[in-house]
């Protein structure tokens, strides 16, 4: 008889074990020790990491560490622990019973297991500029009349949220008045609000984020991430309303040059979570704050791309989560072709491997590839696909 072996690339490990006939009164049990799930603690002291290492290995797996933590010769070592499900539990179990806050160790890596088997239902973020200079649109709904018109059709394609910006805020972008800003998206806003649209605000001003959750948006999109005005959190605690905290650096006059970084996805993990920890002590709500790794923000195009290919770790933070590639610069470099169908092909396969990595919410100006690509997404995993 001729074997056959190969590798099983679905995730749906439970499945695999019932098509084979497995007994299904052991299933769910059986299924934690084939899945299998790595994690990075940081910032352990050498007697935590010792160990942390020692219960890994009764129980079958290991935990890698600084090579000088045994001769005590460092203060902090960061550890990589891998394991089936099965296994991570079981230490955790074991973690929760030992002293020197181990116990908060333990939850967190309970946390990650119940994160592993997350399930999103993603969104799409369809982007209206109202900008004069906006980097691929700017000025094509400048006037009311379009932009409405450009709203309903982003709707009508597919969008669950309409994204509104009356700032470019693109490299070497000029800041608008504030005033102005308020005079271009009130009307807009008070139309879509008519059509029970959901509304997302783009805006780093707390004045105008105030005014605009006064009538009645659901979200304010912050890209400066706090770093402009100071004013905003007070604005965003005293209201209801969900906050996208998005990580940048600088300004659009100065983004380009501040894209300095030892190691990317670290460091702006680490921001985010101080950031997001912060908004937690002024007494804002979990559920009302959505993390973006601030795609094309003081960031090259070899960051762009690292931060894509890890884009998965930031789940850990415990947040919904917001990706918007659409027609970045980062996405034009695989292209010699300088026109808008390439890049919305190009942010189609982004959306999709974003949908793939848990991203909650897709932030693009073509709603219509993109809800093909959820479409997709959905019949692989057999979901009902959006009508």
């Amino acid at each position: 008889m001729q074997f056959i072996v190969k590798t099983i690339r679905n995730n749906d490990i439970k499945n695999e074990l019932i098509k084979i006939g497995f007994d299904s009164a052991y299933i769910d049990y059986a299924s934690l020790k084939h899945n299998f799930l790595t994690l990075k603690i940081q910032n352990l002291p050498p007697h935590l990491s010792t160990i942390i290492k020692q219960t890994a290995l009764s129980k079958g797996c290991d935990a890698g560490i600084h090579r000088d933590v045994l001769l005590n010769k460092i203060e902090h070592s960061d550890l990589i622990l891998s394991g089936t499900i099965k296994q991570l539990k079981e230490i955790a179990k074991n973690l929760s019973d030992q002293p020197f806050g181990l116990k908060n160790v333990a939850k967190s890596i309970e946390d990650e297991i119940n994160l592993y088997f997350k399930k999103s239902n993603p969104k799409i973020m369809g982007i209206l500029n109202i900008t004069k200079d906006s980097f691929s649109d700017g000025g094509k709904y400048f006037e009311l009349n379009d932009a409405i018109i450009q709203a309903e059709r982003l709707v009508q394609e597919g969008a669950d949220i309409i994204d509104i910006g009356a700032e470019s805020t693109r490299p070497n972008a000029i800041p608008v008045d504030i005033d102005f800003e308020i005079e271009k998206l009130t009307p807009v806003v008070k139309e879509l609000k008519k059509q029970n649209i959901k509304i997302s605000i783009d805006t780093r001003n707390s004045k105008t984020a105030k005014k605009m959750i006064e009538l009645g948006v659901d979200y304010i999109n912050d890209v400066s991430g706090l770093n402009y005005d100071n004013k905003m959190v007070d604005v965003i605690k005293n209201s209801d309303v969900n906050y996208v905290l998005c990580h940048s650096k600088g300004t659009p006059d100065t983004m380009d040059d501040m894209a300095q970084y030892k190691n990317v996805a670290d460091e702006i993990y680490e921001e985010l979570y101080k950031k997001s920890l912060f908004l937690l002590e002024e007494g804002i709500k979990k559920e009302r704050i959505i993390i973006d790794v601030g795609f094309g923000f003081a960031k090259n195009v070899e960051q762009n791309f690292e931060l894509l290919k890890r884009i998965k770790e930031f789940n850990s933070l415990g947040f919904k989560n917001l990706a918007g590639v659409s027609r970045k610069r980062f996405i034009k470099s695989l292209t010699n072709e300088n026109n808008l169908e390439t890049l919305d092909e190009l942010t189609m396969l982004a959306s999709f491997y974003l949908l793939e990595q848990n991203v909650d919410i897709i932030r693009v100006h073509n709603v219509k590839k993109t809800k093909t690509a959820l479409d997709f997404y959905r019949a692989i995993y057999s979901q009902k696909p959006c009508l």
